[in-house]
């Protein structure tokens, strides 16, 4: 009885605890009082939080590629489960050895029998050893170790392919970061234009030699041009914002980046796309991931099969053990075992559970092999039309810069001819939004151009970071 209440007391000193769901559909969720929000041995705030990034210096393209592979966190998950696939293939090769076991073991018996010559009050106890290796299952051994090594080869092909997806969007995000500035720079260049046309309508209105509408006119074109340069300068702080995340920082921490050079890539790749199609089929990890994938799905096949027919297994046992009796007059001994065995076990009938999950194992080849051929077509795609975006970008960055060369010289002498009485001011407004927009053309075609680039590396899978420090442990 005493037991019983010990028993209870602890249930309820350790307490039967238990998280309630919000009383109601429109109240917020509280948490347990005694809920830890930062369970950091460090005590910091969260993660991200934990260290201060050295980042004082502008940072080129090689650095930021080198600080995101270190720091963010999505390669770091593919680089764990890749680790784990690694482990799984070494429990499975764990078959080629034999299994051994050690045991010990007591025996008390204690029985009162009518007669006191039958009573019975002995101790057995003593160590065993049993060692156990399979033979022959038909290949369902060496299927399973096949299926164990083709996730590593998919895991290890996804871990590169996530290290080229980060280095895209680190790409994407520096030259939309360079973009966004020399944004801020075209804003910034028409705000200076649209003032000096304010001011020369202003000073020709006060002079009377323009109406009012001419200041209304270029007064309002200072005023969207002021307008412009904020949305501008939004776009820059959201883009650095957005490239220090890929950085694996708060979203608040600044960044001073190197620009890239200002010549941008126009001649990179002579090849057909098709050679760049077949070259992609060969190097791009995903498509090899894939096809690992499907040769684990084959061994997968071969394993559900060997279930259909007997294992062989080698095995022994030893053991050890030592005797006491306490009501005989019996002197304390000892004895050893030794045992050694063949065995086959076959499981001829199983409500035809082992034919369904060869059939199940058949059905996830195929879907497989048709991922594969989704994936491949899907590689084709991505290939040929990054390809001619590239070839695109290059004849609209040389347009681009034609246009804004042209509207340059278009918007001087429009603003010379007005200024000399020749030209109207919807001629400078003209000028003055042409030059905008050749501006604003100009800096976007650099950056499609030097993100097209990375794109088409990326889509034939020869997008590499270069040399890249060892990260720290």
């Amino acid at each position: 009885m005493q037991i019983t209440y010990i028993f209870i007391i602890l249930l309820l000193i350790s307490g039967c605890s238990s998280i309630n769901a919000s009383p109601t559909p429109y109240q917020e969720w509280m948490p347990p009082e005694y809920y830890d929000a930062h369970p950091l041995e460090d005590d910091s705030q969260s993660f991200i939080r934990s260290e201060k990034p050295d980042i004082d210096e502008p940072l080129t393209l090689a650095r930021l590629l080198d600080i995101a592979l270190k720091n963010n966190p999505a390669t770091r998950q593919a680089w764990e489960e890749s680790r784990a696939k690694q482990a799984i293939l070494e429990q499975e090769q764990s078959q080629l050895y034999p299994k051994v076991t050690v045991s010990a073991d007591g025996l008390r018996e204690k029985s009162i029998a009518t007669l006191e010559s039958e009573n019975i009050n002995d101790l057995k106890y003593g160590p065993s050893g049993k060692a156990e290796l399979l033979l022959f299952d038909f290949g369902g051994r060496d299927a399973e170790i096949a299926i164990a090594y083709h996730d590593m080869l998919s895991s290890g092909f996804q871990f590169n392919q996530s290290l080229q997806d980060l280095i895209l969007d680190v790409e994407q995000k520096y030259y939309g970061l360079d973009s966004a500035s020399s944004g801020v720079e075209a804003a910034e260049a028409d705000v200076i234009d649209a003032k000096a046309s304010f001011e020369a309508a202003e000073l020709r209105f006060q002079v009377g030699l323009v109406s009012k509408l001419d200041r209304l006119q270029a007064g309002s074109s200072y005023e969207n041009a002021l307008y412009d340069l904020e949305e501008a300068k939004f776009i820059l702080k959201t883009t650095r914002a957005g490239l220090a995340t890929t950085l694996g920082y708060s979203a608040d921490i600044e960044l001073n980046i190197v620009k890239p050079d200002k010549k941008a890539p126009t001649d990179i790749n002579k090849q057909d796309v098709s050679e760049m199609i077949d070259e992609a089929l060969l190097v791009r990890p995903d498509i090899q991931a894939a096809r690992a994938a499907l040769q684990a799905k084959a061994a997968a096949v071969k394993d559900a099969s060997s279930s259909l027919w007997p294992h062989v297994n080698l095995g022994g046992t030893m053991g050890h053990n030592w005797y006491k009796y306490y009501n005989q007059k019996r002197p304390r001994n000892d004895d050893y075992s030794y045992t050694g065995y063949l065995s086959l076990e076959w499981d001829i009938f199983d409500g035809f559970y082992n034919i369904n999950k060869k059939l199940e194992a058949e059905a996830e080849q195929s879907a497989q092999r048709a991922r594969l051929i989704e994936l491949e077509l899907e590689m084709s795609a991505d290939v040929w039309s990054k390809y001619y975006n590239y070839n695109t970008a290059v004849r609209k960055l040389k347009f681009s810069e034609a246009f804004l060369n042209s509207s340059k010289a278009s918007y001087d002498l429009a603003f010379e001819g007005y200024g000399a009485g020749l030209k109207d001011m919807l001629d400078l407004l003209q000028g003055q939004s042409a030059l905008s927009e050749a501006r604003a053309k100009f800096v976007n075609s650099r950056k499609d151009l030097f993100v097209a680039v990375a794109e088409l590396a990326h889509a034939t899978g020869t997008l590499k970071a270069g040399i890249i420090e060892k990260p720290e442990e």
